[in-house]
């Protein structure tokens, strides 16, 4: 019999701009498709005020599934985070998502 409950968690470990280490939890699949459908960004060169919205929703989102349940808002991630970092963030975030994926428990 496949035992669930025995799954191990794998966490993504970060060190967020204040200083406080988060361990990163899997989102659940709803949440993923959520932040996946969040991040996507339109093929041309220039971001619009809606996809910058969009970017740091999907950041909290990941950033507030972490083992401490600590709490950060789309516009602390606003305020805090510059583009560059958002989206180094998320590709780390989706390779670490891949990587877990494709391991054995």
């Amino acid at each position: 019999m496949y035992d669930m409950t025995k799954y191990k968690t794998r966490y993504f470990n970060m060190k967020l701009k204040n200083g406080r280490v988060i361990d990163i939890e899997p989102p659940k699949m709803k949440i993923l498709k959520k932040i996946a459908s969040l991040s996507e960004i339109k093929d041309n060169n220039e971001l619009t005020e809606e996809d910058i919205s969009k970017l740091t929703e999907a950041v909290a989102l990941a950033f507030n599934k972490n083992r401490q349940n600590y709490k950060i808002t789309a516009e602390k991630v606003e305020d805090e985070y510059d583009i560059l970092e958002i989206v180094d963030f998320l590709d780390n975030y989706f390779n670490w998502i891949n990587s877990i994926q494709n391991q054995k428990n």
